[in-house]
């Protein structure tokens, strides 16, 4: 199955390799090691840790990814294993890293490629000399990289894709090679989901081979069109295109100046034409800046950078520049500017639609300085939209962003009521007769409870338990009766967990809320009932 590729053979219509590093989040971890230790590599905070890769070895020992850290060290110590289990938490920085160097890889032996998943490329052979000789490059040039990676070379793009997966080294799949080299395969080695797999394992398939014996009449049958999809994947003959690797546009633009600018003026007046060339390159994309990233340097050596979130889309320079003057105002540089750097995240634009007979919303612009304004004034932590957080912890509020609504949300809040209450009058106009008559209801009696932001610290003195004087600002006194506690807690499983206890205590002729914290033991007067 692995032969070289003689010169005189007809190059094929189709060829293409792929190359596959087996698991790269381990992988990039592991990079220069000789003999690694055994690893895995883990997400998430403490105690939610959880296994997102780990090496071939690992895994026979039972760690599977997805598990629960600590299930996956007991696993793992189980099966006996003299090396301890190295655990690393998961880099994406250094994961894109190598996938860019991967990418440089590719681009140097065919500039038709294409990115299907981290470490999993997918390479146009057709068209060279040599393809053996350039196989065994790809795999030697990863190699060089300190990557471990499997390369297959097929007329079938699928076929390439399995064997990399499959197979150490570099294999060869020749034409007419194609079925038989995927009969062995297991039958998740095809693109199905979940769903396909559970039904194709209840009938008993549990290879390539198996599910390629099936008559495809009755796989369409079962599964329409997609079953002739099914039966042409586990022959090798389904084709598809390559979806050629576009590189993401550097919307980034950098300028050394040529005297040191230690006011904030002229240093607006030099980013200009930056700014300018930045929007000149969002607007050939048709995109919008969604965020802008400014990194000063500085005479003394060090870096200035700051990150300015923008409420909506923007795309014009003036204000752009508007912007970073508010925002190196607030933050001026702590030296004189030798370079600047700016780059914009781009975004997709959004259409502003003016109204013709209603009241004329604030531009995108005049909104986003009037924001920035105020965040320089007041800082960026003390202005915002409120928002409920996901949490039960009663009284925690926060600020996000604030994003003004499109008017196309605002035009589907208000139709939502009006066809709600459309549907309901047909089925009210067709009762005619009139609603039986109820007795009234007698008014129950009831406190409302009139909370404290922020809570005020007391000073508790307990007797067997209870609370039996009470001081807090605005309360002093014994406590003439009381009721609880209430036990109340939440979100152990973070490092931010809270228990507290809550009391209702009658204090001076008033009833109040008194909540205690059981991590601390300190009080709080939370609130009053009227």
């Amino acid at each position: 199955m692995t032969a070289r590729v003689s010169g005189g053979r007809a190059q094929p219509a189709s060829l293409y390799a792929s190359l596959y590093v087996p698991d790269f989040s381990v992988a990039v971890l592991q990079r220069g090691e000789l003999r690694p230790d055994p690893t895995a590599v883990v997400c998430g905070q403490s105690p939610n840790r959880f296994v997102h890769a780990a090496d071939a070895g690992v895994r026979r020992c039972g760690v599977r990814v997805g598990m629960v850290l600590a299930a996956a060290q007991a696993r793992y110590a189980s099966a006996g294993k003299p090396q301890p289990l190295r655990i690393f938490d998961r880099d994406e920085r250094e994961e894109q890293r190598a996938q860019g160097l991967l990418l440089e890889l590719a681009e140097k032996a065919t500039p038709r490629f294409e990115e299907v998943a981290p470490g999993l490329l997918v390479l146009d052979f057709r068209g060279l000399s040599d393809p053996y000789v350039a196989a065994g490059e790809l795999a030697s040039g990863a190699a060089e990289l300190g990557l471990k990676a499997n390369v297959g070379v097929s007329m079938n793009r699928l076929v390439a894709l399995s064997a990399a997966r499959t197979q150490l080294g570099v294999t060869h799949v020749y034409p007419g090679q194609e079925e038989g080299f995927l009969q062995a395969l297991p039958l998740d080695t095809l693109p199905l989901d979940d769903g396909e797999l559970k039904i194709l394992n209840h009938w008993g398939l549990r290879t390539v081979g198996e599910l390629a014996q099936l008559p495809p009449e009755r796989l369409s049958e079962r599964f329409g069109e997609r079953g002739a999809c099914m039966a042409r994947l586990a022959r090798g003959k389904e084709s598809s295109t390559l979806r050629v690797y576009q590189p993401p546009a550097r919307l980034e633009v950098s300028r050394d100046f040529d005297w040191e600018i230690e006011a904030l003026e002229p240093l607006m007046l030099a980013m200009t034409g930056m700014l300018e060339q930045l929007c000149i390159k969002l607007h050939g994309l048709d995109r919008a800046a969604g965020g802008l990233t400014t990194r000063l340097r500085l005479a003394d050596g060090g870096e200035l950078e700051r990150t300015i979130e923008l409420p909506s889309p923007l795309s014009d320079a003036r204000v752009l520049l508007t912007l970073v003057r508010i925002d190196l105002a607030a933050h001026p540089p702590p030296a004189a500017v030798e370079g600047a750097y700016v780059s914009a995240r781009p975004v997709e634009c959004h259409q502003t639609q003016r109204a013709l007979f209603g009241t004329e919303s604030a531009s995108p612009e005049r909104m986003a300085v009037m924001l920035a304004r105020l965040g320089a004034l007041v800082g960026k932590e003390r202005f915002g939209a409120p928002s409920v957080p996901d949490t039960y912890r009663s009284g925690v509020a926060e600020l996000k962003m604030f994003r003004p609504v499109p008017e196309r949300a605002k035009a589907r809040r208000r139709a939502a009521p009006g066809r709600a209450s459309a549907a309901s009058e047909p089925v009210a106009a067709r009762s005619s007769r009139p609603a039986p008559a109820r007795a009234p209801t007698p008014p129950r009696a009831s406190l409302v409870f009139r909370c404290y932001r922020p809570s005020h610290p007391a000073r508790v003195i307990l007797r067997e338990d209870r609370p039996a004087r009470f001081e807090a600002q605005g309360v002093r006194g014994p406590v003439t009766a009381c009721a609880g506690p209430w036990h109340v807690s939440g979100e152990w499983w973070t490092p931010d967990g809270w228990q507290y206890q809550e009391w209702d205590v009658e204090v001076a002729g008033g009833l109040y809320r008194a909540c205690c914290e059981r991590t601390t033991g300190e009080w709080f007067l939370v609130g009053e009932y009227d």
